[in-house]
């Protein structure tokens, strides 16, 4: 087998930016929660940085490009990727997760996702315990969370 390392450099995402005109090499890390328009209805496409950031877009195109996909998503957060994610599964789907989370993921498997009808079961992951998480795969397993 041949290994060998292969590396992807980019320096942009190819997107045009149009809420900079700096001409800056690196991209502009946009800090503010909301953007000014020329008058009304004449927006720019950033209205509020929850709903979309110029920063944030670039991230996710940058990150979708290194990965070959078609999109990606970035979050101000662990736990709202978490809970974005948990949004993928439904009632009567079972999720394997590692017994040593962070508090704030354990809180939403038990208190939210329970309560939506996602079954979940825990087990140690750590070192050669693999099996115990082949024990608990079922038909309805979706994902193995750790």
């Amino acid at each position: 087998m041949e290994y060998g390392i292969s590396t992807k450099c980019l320096y942009g995402d190819g997107v045009e930016i149009t809420v900079d005109n700096s001409g800056a090499i690196s991209f502009p890390i946009y800090q503010t929660a909301t953007f000014a328009h020329k008058g009304v209805g004449e927006g720019t496409g950033y209205d509020y940085s929850r709903l979309q950031n110029p920063t944030r877009e670039h991230l996710e195109n940058i990150v979708a490009s290194l990965e070959g996909g078609v999109d990606a998503l970035a979050f101000s957060s662990g736990m709202a990727a978490i809970t974005a994610l948990m949004e993928l599964f439904a009632p009567g789907d079972h999720i394997i997760t590692d017994c040593d989370l962070y508090g704030g993921s354990i809180r939403l498997f038990d208190n939210i996702s329970k309560k939506n009808g996602i079954l979940i079961d825990s087990v140690d992951c750590s070192g050669s315990s693999y099996e115990k998480v082949e024990e608990l795969i079922s038909e309805n397993t979706k994902a193995v969370f750790c």
